[in-house]
């Protein structure tokens, strides 16, 4: 099935890109969640997913750089991509916004005059939840901008949904039902109005807001926020903000909603995961869940 609140362009998956792909998912089972199983794509890259009712989370390493170059639409592969990005270290590298057309989308995007690398179109094998093999059918559209920092954006069309948003990998101990959001850290007032300038073009002025030292706008199916260092460090506090080499924009954070925190609390206390608290909810130290804060609240804001 299709995902029934996702629209064009809400948020589709982060990608937690990281250099130790078991470890890191050995973790997020901690954590309470339930991944689908390992897969591989063509270009080089191990993933498994964190399926929820509308979006999703892909945790992503390098398995064999040897197969970099595959499926590459000119001079972009995404396999090369995130292995250049986990030179520099983990986190989340890119966000994929939803498409039910991914052409007609792509064409949309590219004429508001948006940085376009081409369309991807690829299969991944995978299991299903009985063990059989199957294929998914995927068409990415290509939207990276360097001027961006690490804010740049794809958009994902799945041919086979149904393959995806499987029931039984959406029920997760810990309860998370969604993301609804995800938080970057522009360096400077010019970096921040340039991101917040991208959404605009993508989701119309009045769909976001612009303010002192941060922006958000709203995608349909979850919220991008881009705050100063600042008010990042004391919405993260308790937890510290990701490491970053460099001083560009970057993403920080993803917020999920779960309906029992004191549930969560308990789980976390019995699995040794390392978290604090905010005042929207518990969050994650992100060295422990790829160099990314989880931020687990139990309502929308």
């Amino acid at each position: 099935m299709i995902p029934p609140r996702n629209t064009r362009f809400g948020i589709d998956h982060p990608l937690v890109t990281v250099h130790d792909h078991p470890r890191r998912l050995a973790h997020y089972e901690r954590m309470g969640f339930s991944p689908s199983p390992v897969s591989y794509h063509p270009w080089g890259t191990v993933t498994s997913l964190m399926m929820f009712g509308d979006n999703f989370i892909e945790l992503i390493g390098v398995d064999n750089a040897d197969k970099f170059g595959t499926n590459a639409v000119g001079d972009f592969c995404f396999g090369r991509y995130l292995g250049s990005f986990l030179a520099r270290e983990e986190g989340l590298s890119l966000l994929a916004l939803h498409s039910k057309d991914a052409r007609a989308d792509h064409s949309r995007l590219a004429q508001i005059g948006l940085e376009t690398q081409g369309i991807l179109d690829f299969r991944r094998t995978m299991r299903k939840p009985d063990g059989s093999p199957d294929e998914a059918v995927v068409s990415l559209g290509l939207f990276i901008d360097d001027s961006l920092g690490d804010a740049s954006n794809f958009i994902c069309q799945q041919h086979r949904p149904e393959l995806i948003w499987v029931p039984e990998w959406q029920t997760h101990a810990n309860g998370v039902s969604n993301i609804i959001g995800v938080t970057y850290v522009t360096p400077d007032t010019d970096s921040l109005r340039a991101l917040a300038t991208r959404w605009q073009q993508m989701y119309g002025a009045r769909h976001v807001d612009l303010y002192d030292g941060g922006a958000v706008a709203d995608t349909g199916c979850g919220h991008l926020r881009a705050l100063s260092p600042q008010r990042a460090e004391a919405r993260y506090a308790a937890v510290g903000l990701p490491m970053a080499q460099a001083t560009r924009t970057h993403a920080v954070a993803i917020t999920l909603l779960a309906p029992d925190l004191a549930h969560i609390e308990a789980l976390w206390r019995e699995h040794g995961v390392p978290y604090g608290y905010n005042e929207h909810g518990l969050v994650v130290e992100p060295e422990f869940a790829g160099n990314v804060v989880l931020e687990f609240v139990n309502h929308p804001h």
